[in-house]
């Protein structure tokens, strides 16, 4: 059995309280120390998630010998420092998405980590939630057929603020780092790498990404991807195979629910189907299984896929699992992919700041 890991948290924003509360339903680690650049912001936070758990700098949290695993929850932009930092002290280290602020940063990373002999990890929470790794077995299984198109797209209203760390492009601002980043990796997941990509961007008055889209192709396959600030969008996901379709309910990151659909070869012409379209000389009854045939198509399979808090600390357990084992790259979310999704997304980049 994979023993307990003492884990410290890095910044004290959003994403780090929603860690720090998820990691009660983890099985194999707990959240003993919180660190950031003001001690007294860290020890706000460590008070609020129980005794045990202390508060300081980021220097005097990774000298503590006792913590295994460090979760970098702080702005992108602090990605790279943050989990450099983090390896050279040897901890094994879970970054926050994206891995980086750049597909560079990221190789920087990876490449630190690899000499090092130090596990490392983008906290791509969503692979590891029960819809995605359900929705990943069966489309593996070929439950759908061959995979031939995605579908994704994940929007959320956010009113352009230059303050504002999601637009500050210094800060790693932009609906593609924020938001884009989950139906790509998505994407990448389900279909692998592809073989060209194409973007677009409608861009906020200082130049950061408000909303886009991305059309990946593959051989014998497409993925159509969405992202944005600008409204809520319907935030579900589909995978159309050559024999069925697998929806996965909102929001993608994780389900609540999947459905699956089984799907036939569409009817011909008419009068060159092998079944009939309408009432022969037989009358309706003779035209009862074409009718059938037609509806079986439609109907669509629930499968339930429960959860326990918003689902950050599945990844924490898969996290566990590899660090006893003595792994240091995951085979469900290993590095070369972060690395490639931030390539893609660097396209969107803003290159002259203002």
């Amino acid at each position: 059995m994979t023993s307990i890991v003492k884990w410290a948290v890095v910044g004290t924003g959003a994403i780090a309280r929603r860690f720090s509360a998820d990691m009660r339903y983890a099985k194999c680690g707990r959240v003993v120390a919180i660190a950031s650049r003001e001690a007294e912001r860290a020890c706000g936070l460590a008070r609020a998630i129980g005794p045990g758990v202390k508060g300081d700098t980021l220097d005097a949290v990774l000298a503590d010998p006792s913590i295994q695993a460090v979760y970098v929850a702080s702005p992108t932009s602090e990605h790279r420092a943050h989990a450099l930092a983090a390896i050279q002290a040897g901890k094994a280290v879970l970054v926050e998405k994206p891995l980086a602020s750049s597909a560079s940063e990221a190789e920087e990373i990876a490449e630190a980590a690899r000499l090092a002999g130090v596990l490392c990890m983008e906290a791509m929470w969503m692979r590891f939630t029960p819809g995605v790794l359900t929705a990943k077995r069966l489309v593996d299984e070929g439950r759908i057929g061959e995979p031939v198109g995605l579908e994704a797209s994940l929007s959320y209203r956010n009113a352009f603020d230059p303050a504002h760390r999601l637009f500050d492009p210094r800060l790693g601002g932009g609906a593609h780092l924020d938001l884009g980043v989950y139906p790509l990796s998505l994407a990448v997941h389900l279909l692998g790498l592809p073989t060209d990509v194409a973007v677009n961007a409608v861009r906020a008055p200082n130049g950061v990404p408000m909303a886009g889209g991305l059309i990946l192709a593959y051989s014998g396959a497409v993925a159509t991807l969405g992202f944005g600030f600008l409204g809520e969008g319907t935030n579900g996901a589909t995978v159309t195979g050559t024999s069925g379709r697998l929806r996965l309910g909102a929001p993608f990151l994780c389900p609540p629910a999947l459905s699956l659909k089984r799907t036939g070869a569409a009817p011909g012409p008419s009068g060159t189907d092998d079944q009939p379209l309408g009432p022969t000389r037989r009358g309706w009854k003779g035209a009862l299984p074409a009718v059938k045939a037609m509806l079986r198509p439609l109907r669509e399979r629930p499968i339930p896929t429960l959860y326990e808090g918003s689902g950050l600390q599945y990844q924490a357990d898969h996290f566990a699992d590899l660090l006893a084992s003595g792994a240091i790259d995951s085979p469900v979310m290993p590095m070369r992919q972060s690395i490639e999704v931030l390539r893609i997304l660097d396209r969107f980049a803003v290159t002259d700041l203002v």
